[in-house]
């Protein structure tokens, strides 16, 4: 078996609608560990107030790493696609433990290979809620893989209301509000009419989503802004080392 491969056509199969907007970001790292591992059992999250997966929600998960990857899991038991949109790469001395993610996924996938989920089933977008994180990004000699999502991230409105798509439930936990840049999607989508809740696991409550009208929203710069002092890995995605400070001047690295 060819653990990455394989495991990344497990959580984006061809024939599946949403494939396209998977992230092959985080499969790209050697996960034969975590795959060759017992597989993890299909966990039983309690999500008040989830919507059917034949309905008309599309759902954004948007929690701690290997958290994301277990609720991804449970929501495609219950027949949605799990669609992972990690970005962040691996590397020595992290900002974003992203190790924990590749092994949930890599062990994941043998469970989540023996669902049956049909090509068009309603999508669960996976997102790490830690992938802003601030403690310690520019220390130099960390590895910052902190990583933003941005709306080219995401199928458009018009496509959701394509294919029958009318509301998001947005799945946190302990957070009343969207993530800024997530926001950015959302305000997009609540524009063209898609009908917006919430689900917070820590409290169990379900209630709409107001959102905002985001700072830079749709303004040309929008995306240099969004960037600006994160880290481009040349593998794709988001990664790379803070340069070292030299006694004699500046940096090297």
């Amino acid at each position: 078996m060819a653990p990455n491969q394989d495991a990344f056509a497990i959580w984006a199969p061809e024939d599946a609608l949403w494939t396209e907007w998977a992230k092959p970001v985080a499969f790209t790292t050697a996960i034969t560990d975590a795959a060759s591992e017992t597989p993890v059992a299909v966990p039983a999250v309690a999500i008040p107030g989830l919507p059917e997966s034949w309905g008309e929600a599309a759902i954004i998960v948007d929690l701690p790493g290997e958290e994301a990857v277990m609720t991804g899991l449970a929501l495609a038991a219950r027949g949605f696609r799990p669609v992972p949109l990690f970005n962040g790469t691996i590397g020595p001395n992290a900002v974003i433990d992203v190790d924990q993610i590749t092994r949930a996924l890599g062990a994941a996938a043998v469970p989540l290979s023996q669902l049956s989920i049909k090509p068009d089933a309603r999508p669960a977008f996976l997102l790490d809620s830690r992938r802003s994180e601030l403690l310690g990004a520019g220390e130099p000699g960390r590895y910052d893989n902190r990583w933003v999502v941005l709306p080219q991230d995401f199928p458009s409105a018009v496509f959701l209301g394509s294919r029958g798509i009318r509301e998001t439930v947005l799945i946190q936990r302990g957070e009343s509000r969207p993530a800024e840049d997530l926001s950015h999607v959302l305000y997009r989508w609540h524009q063209a009419g898609i009908r917006m809740r919430t689900i917070d696991l820590v409290t169990g409550r379900t209630d709409d989503l107001r959102v905002n009208r985001p700072s830079w929203f749709r303004a040309a710069w929008y995306v240099a802004i969004a960037l600006l002092g994160l880290r481009r890995s040349n593998v794709g995605g988001f990664g790379s080392m803070v340069p070292e400070q030299t006694a004699r001047s500046g940096f090297y690295g």
